[in-house]
């Protein structure tokens, strides 16, 4: 081979390998740019935990450059506890772990999810004098009983829970406390097997125990929504970890708010019902029918991100999140639950923020698939 050949040759190979080395050092760059970023977070065995399970089985969380990692607690108080030790940085709780998150640990409450106003009711049987009077109190027109009827009631319950707040207002509303009644503390699966031996006169439940509630045609006397004991499960997160991390709080918000969009496109249909009873069994372990797992979805329905900001916007006064939360503050500090002081601490931490709603708003929200 002549020698201008060789040097032909030399200079195309090292072109050659001098473009492979640059294309793979522009993928490295690329792959640092596109680094997925773990998120530990926080969940119970109930319906908020579907949107993070869907995102992950779509790869969702992925597209925003996340790995959720879901962590399954068995109450609020017990997720918080494990706040302190970094286990997790954010997630969705209800009012018990927002109040002691509030109180105790430092959370940030940074966006609604969904509304709880008909998981936790209360029910009584079919021949219950209760039922006799409804709307006895004008400001509770929907609510069943009087203070006749309702007086020294026996009340089977979860004590210091969604439904010990639903049964407060449920008095009160008939001008009683809980002194005027007897609180039987019980849990939930526990409850509807006594009520049914009769064993007291209201059964306080919470979904799903409260579609085996009337399936055996006890009636319904009082919900969150009726008794006005509004609460909602919300994202919190660790409030450091968030002030530092603003932008990974927006991409995870994108990723939870774009299932909720899949979930008001669908519409209970057979698609999401059966999705939906596929992570009950998975992440939750319960095995659930068609019919029940419609109701589930039917009574936590879910915000979108600019029904989310509304509920959070606190520019003319306390946000709507702030107002419940300050409310279930009170109710469970005159019951004994906290004292006058952490409630006062409670609320002057300003827990609830728009920010990170509004940062995720800021590019639109990926397409459902």
């Amino acid at each position: 081979m002549k020698t201008k050949e060789k040097t032909g040759m030399k200079r195309a190979v090292t072109w050659s390998l001098a473009l492979v080395f640059v294309l793979s050092m522009v993928g490295m760059g690329l792959a640092a740019d596109q680094k997925i970023v773990k998120i530990p977070t926080c969940w119970m065995d109930e319906s908020p935990a579907f949107n993070p399970w869907y995102a992950k089985k779509m790869g969702w969380d992925k597209e925003e450059g996340l790995d959720i990692e879901m962590i399954l607690f068995s109450s609020g108080p017990a997720q918080m506890e494990a706040l302190p030790a970094k286990q997790w940085v954010l997630g969705a709780t209800s009012v018990g772990g927002q109040l002691i998150g509030g109180m105790r640990y430092k959370i940030s409450v940074v966006a609604p999810l969904l509304s709880e106003e008909e998981v936790s009711c209360l029910y009584v049987r079919p021949d219950s004098p209760i039922l006799k009077d409804k709307g006895f109190n004008p400001q509770f027109k929907d609510v069943f009983g009087s203070p006749t009827t309702v007086k020294g009631v026996n009340v089977l319950l979860t004590s210091q829970t969604t439904v010990h707040y639903v049964t407060g207002r449920w008095l009160g509303a008939f001008g009683l406390k809980d002194s005027d009644a007897t609180l039987t503390n019980m849990e939930q699966a526990s409850i509807i097997p006594a009520f049914e031996k009769g064993i007291g006169d209201v059964a306080a439940l919470w979904a799903p125990f409260t579609f085996a509630a009337e399936s055996r045609g006890w009636k319904k006397v009082a919900s969150s929504g009726t008794a006005k004991a509004f609460t909602a499960s919300m994202i919190v997160g660790d409030r450091d970890w968030c002030e530092q991390n603003p932008e990974l709080v927006a991409k995870f918000l994108r990723v939870i708010y774009r299932v909720n969009n899949f979930i008001e496109q669908e519409k209970a249909s057979p698609k999401l019902i059966k999705v939906y009873q596929e992570f009950l069994l998975d992440f939750c372990g319960t095995k659930m029918s068609e019919k029940d797992a419609k109701n589930d979805l039917v009574v936590h329905p879910r915000w979108s991100l600019q029904e989310g900001i509304k509920l959070s916007d606190g520019s003319k006064g306390p946000s709507q999140e702030a107002i419940w939360l300050i409310e279930a503050a009170d109710f469970f500090a005159s019951v004994g639950r906290f004292s006058k002081e952490e409630v006062d601490y409670f609320k002057k931490q300003n827990l609830v923020t728009d920010k990170f709603l509004k940062l995720a708003a800021e590019k639109p929200l990926l397409p459902v698939k």
